[in-house]
């Protein structure tokens, strides 16, 4: 199996939960597009480091959309290249599940490109449930298989009944906020939805 790690918006959290799926399991991990930072994967190598990192197919200066990105470099993205013989990979998009890469291919549309379930990550803060909601109907829009949600930081338990109940998904973990990540996620089980 492999696990398609999306997000509600920008820095929510993907590249920790990623890296939490990886430390408690064999997956590899790969981020096809890095744009901006690279400092996703030294997080991952931080928090899991047995953990094999695979190389992007794309690293772009500036840290934008990989499409606005990639026009700022005149670099053409070949969807093509994200066509991997994957297995037990934990891929991480980048953004929300409707940032565009390509003219006509967005985020979301790598989940089926690497032939992943996705997980949704959210960062607990006004307006999530909004954002989660409107990300599941986008990857049901394309069919994908979505294993349940993950949400980054403490929230109240109305408000998760409420994400479950319109979602008509489970939330597989609450990960609360910590000055020491890597702790915090060594300590946190993962649920068997997650394990492969």
């Amino acid at each position: 199996m492999n696990v398609f790690v999306t997000g509600t918006d920008t820095d929510v959290g993907k590249t920790a939960i990623s890296a939490w799926i990886c430390l408690h399991t064999n997956a590899d991990y790969w981020k096809p597009i890095q744009t901006g930072d690279d400092s996703d994967k030294s997080v991952v190598a931080q928090i899991s480091p047995h953990t094999k990192i695979l190389p992007e197919a794309y690293k772009l200066a500036a840290p934008l959309s990989a499409y606005d990105s990639a026009k700022l470099e005149n670099t053409k993205i070949d969807v093509n290249a994200f066509d991997r013989n994957l297995e037990n990979t934990v891929v991480e998009g980048a953004g929300g599940a409707l940032v565009p890469i390509a003219d006509d291919f967005f985020t979301a549309d790598l989940a089926k490109v690497c032939r992943a379930k996705a997980l949704i990550v959210a960062r607990s803060k006004l307006g999530f449930v909004n954002h989660i909601l409107m990300t599941a109907e986008v990857l049901r829009a394309r069919k994908i298989d979505i294993l349940g949600i993950v949400i980054n930081g403490q929230t109240e338990d109305y408000l998760k009944e409420t994400v479950e109940k319109f979602s008509r998904l489970k939330i597989l973990a609450v990960i609360p906020f910590s000055d020491d990540l890597a702790t915090t996620l060594r300590s946190q089980k993962l649920p068997a939805e997650l394990l492969f």
